[in-house]
């Protein structure tokens, strides 16, 4: 048994969607920026932020985990599709749903500093509040949030809720 509790509205998405818009296309000045999206929680933010968008831009899509089976407990990160990527002298900006551990984006952030790039940058949808080991913090976030177990508009529970259009914190009565 699980149960599903309204956090944050589409409405207030949309809000933040075009306040965050509005920084990037500030800070870009119109140059082009290669979006890299990490898959599969992203989706919903990416697709919606796209729509807001104004400047040039072209579109990865990169995979990234570190959920163990029940899908709510960490394990090794594993990163597929950033090897085969070429974004020598292009601006960089990745987006993921949720900053938690802060693992996922410095991984991806440091191997991207690697390349040539002009510059690397993060976005996320959730930026939990809670204590890290990590001292990267992404550069833009539309909510900043406590630490629980959230699914919908593009994040999941074992691959269900993805597609509802708010986010909500699941509470799962299972043992």
């Amino acid at each position: 048994m699980s149960s599903l509790e309204l956090l944050i509205s589409e409405r207030r998405i949309r809000q933040k969607l075009k306040k965050i818009s509005a920084q990037l296309h500030a800070d870009y000045q119109g140059e082009e920026v290669t979006l890299i999206m990490v898959m599969k929680g992203a989706v919903c933010l990416v697709a919606d932020l796209l729509r807001f968008l104004k400047f040039p831009t072209t579109l990865e899509c990169i995979s990234a985990s570190s959920y163990g089976a029940r899908g709510i407990e960490r394990g090794e990160l594993i990163v597929t599709g950033l090897a085969n990527s070429a974004f020598e002298n292009k601006h960089i900006l990745v987006i993921d749903d949720v900053y938690h551990s802060g693992n996922t984006l410095y991984h991806i952030v440091s191997e991207l500093k690697k390349q040539p790039v002009k510059s690397v940058k993060s976005l996320v949808l959730l930026l939990k509040d809670i204590p890290r080991d990590n001292s990267y913090v992404p550069e833009y976030f539309l909510f900043k949030i406590g630490d629980p177990f959230v699914v919908g508009y593009g994040m999941d529970y074992k691959e269900h809720y993805r597609g509802l259009p708010g986010i909500y914190i699941y509470h799962s009565t299972d043992s």
